[in-house]
């Protein structure tokens, strides 16, 4: 190995070990898909530090807020997504504020 390689090996080893945790571990990525006025899917097992995408694909326009208000995405026209990282808080029931009647839930385990 070249002296040059090993500098850059560990400058990349240090560079990685300055960055927070949060930044290293990314977790799981969550896809829910608002359609025909309904998240799909309705319930989400998830981790701290994983994140959980909500995309609109319906004409109206829809978000989604925690029930404990631990958490709120923006309203989304057709086609815009949202995403949250997930803390031990984001847990339980969440709805559309738009359209009260859209829930759906999520089941933080810990790890």
């Amino acid at each position: 190995m070249t002296m040059t390689r090993r500098k850059a090996i560990a400058l990349a080893g240090a560079s990685l070990a300055a960055l927070p945790l949060a930044a290293q571990e990314t977790g799981t990525l969550h896809e829910i898909e608002i359609r025909k006025f309904r998240f799909n899917p309705p319930e989400l097992e998830v981790r701290p530090g994983d994140r959980i995408r909500w995309t609109n694909a319906d004409k109206a326009p829809h978000d989604a807020a925690a029930r404990n208000r631990s958490w709120k995405i923006p309203i989304l026209d057709k086609g815009q997504s949202a995403e949250i990282t997930v803390t031990a808080d984001s847990g339980g029931e969440y709805f559309c504020t738009v359209h009260a009647f859209m829930l759906g839930r999520l089941k933080v385990i810990s790890t």
